[in-house]
């Protein structure tokens, strides 16, 4: 079954597992910088309550088409692989679309469960990393 968790990313605030959880906590304890890996770990949990259905629809269908996108990048087969391939893509695109405009109709809702469920977050509607967000012009 396909989870959802709060921050698996830095800049999204909740998002269905397209692979298992823990090679992501590898991946930030590997590769992310040392000064963030215990705030990205303390926030990176389980959603426990109930999301609104369609978050929960358009997440799973995310996932599904995150999985052929997977399957399609990794096709050993050259004369059909752009076709396959560019097909994936935009089935993925347009499900990773139809999921964020999903969390922004539900968005309400979203924060009153993210808000019982992940006190002392940091998240201020774009990032974990407040302090940090850049802009064109710098630092904010």
């Amino acid at each position: 079954m396909t989870k959802a968790y709060w921050h698996i990313h830095h800049d999204v605030l909740v998002e269905f597992a397209t692979e298992p959880i823990r090679n992501r906590i590898k991946y930030i304890k590997k590769h992310k910088p040392a000064g963030e890996v215990k705030t990205r770990l303390r926030l990176l949990k389980p959603v426990k309550g109930k999301l609104p259905e369609a978050v929960v629809k358009a997440g799973k269908a995310y996932v599904d088409a995150a999985k052929v996108h997977k399957k399609a990048s990794d096709l050993n087969a050259p004369d059909r692989f752009w076709d396959v391939y560019i097909e994936a893509c935009e089935g993925y695109d347009l499900a990773r679309e139809a999921y964020y405009q999903a969390l922004i109709d539900n968005m309400p809702a979203v924060l009153e469960l993210h808000t019982k469920e992940c006190p002392n977050c940091p998240w201020d509607g774009e990032t974990i990393f407040p302090e940090r967000r850049m802009t064109p012009w710098g630092k904010v």
